[in-house]
Parts: structure tokens; sequence; C-alpha cells
């Protein structure tokens, strides 16, 4: 009999404790720092991500413009995988050529401004790299190899063609 009356306080505890832990999804324009602060997972992942040396020494030598807009999810699996292996290249690359905007996604794959639906957005995480204002490729929630390979891959491919 006492259980009966104990265990819905017990489910409503537990599921206050659980709500006061949860973290907010990240909606809209937002900054490496805030990803890596806001969800420790992200920073965790990124730490520990050893990306290919020649790729990252690649990047460091880009002598042109390139620009990636990075749509995610920071509910999504797959962007609390692949995105810090992504950042991580990004902080070891240090070319300032070498630009990312980061744009949080609601469940829906939508955001504030509209970017998402502006871009085509179907699966999270989606980055589109950009040569100027011309998209030369993207990679679409996984990367085919590795995320810098397939990064190094686009950019040569486009900046050839470009």
């Amino acid at each position: 009999m006492k259980l009966t009356y104990l265990l819905p306080v017990l489910l409503f505890t537990f599921g206050s404790i659980q709500n006061a832990f949860a973290q907010q999804d990240i909606i809209g324009r937002t900054s490496e720092e805030e990803i890596l602060k806001t969800h420790r997972i992200f920073d965790i992942y990124t730490q520990r991500y050893t990306p290919d040396s020649t790729s990252v020494a690649y990047l460091k030598e880009l002598d042109s413009p390139i620009h990636v807009v990075v749509l995610f999810g920071s509910w999504c699996h797959d962007s609390k995988k692949h995105i810090p292996e992504f950042i991580k290249v990004m902080q070891l690359a240090e070319n300032p050529l070498l630009t990312a905007e980061y744009i949080g996604q609601s469940r829906a794959k939508s955001d504030p401004e509209g970017i998402s639906d502006e871009l085509h957005l179907q699966y999270t995480p989606t980055l589109i790299i950009y040569s100027g204002d011309i998209e030369i490729g993207r990679i679409v929630e996984e990367p085919t190899r590795s995320m810098e390979k397939d990064l190094v891959e686009i950019i040569k491919s486009g900046v050839a063609e470009g």
C-alpha cells in the first residue's frame, strides 16, 4: 500500500532531478566556444580526437579563403560525434583563411533565421563548404573517410574547379 503512494513521489523527484541536469539545445547562430562550454560532451570528444596530420598540414597552408557553414543539432548523436572532429581540425589548422560559422538546429531541423530552409538542410550535421560565394561541397551526416580528409578532398576539388 505504501509503495502505491511512494512510487509517484519517487518518479516525480527523479524527473525533477533529471530536468535540472538536462542541457538546453543550442538553436541559432553560435560559436565554437559556446558549443564547447554549453555541452561538455562536445568538449570531451574534441579533446579526444586526433586528426590526420597530413590533412591538417594541408589546411594550415591554405592560401585561398574557405568558409564552412556548420548546421548541427546539439541533441543529435551524429553531431556529437562529428562536430568535435571538425572543431579539433579547425583548432589545429589555425588558418585565418579557413573560417566556420555554427548554426544550431532545433529537433525539427530549423533555426530562427531560416538558414536551414535556405540551405536545404535534410540531415544533421551538414557542413557546407564555400570558396568565395560558391558552394564547393557538403559533408552530410557523417564523413566518408574522416572529417579532415573529406574536407581536404572537397577543398582541393572545389578550388581546382573554381
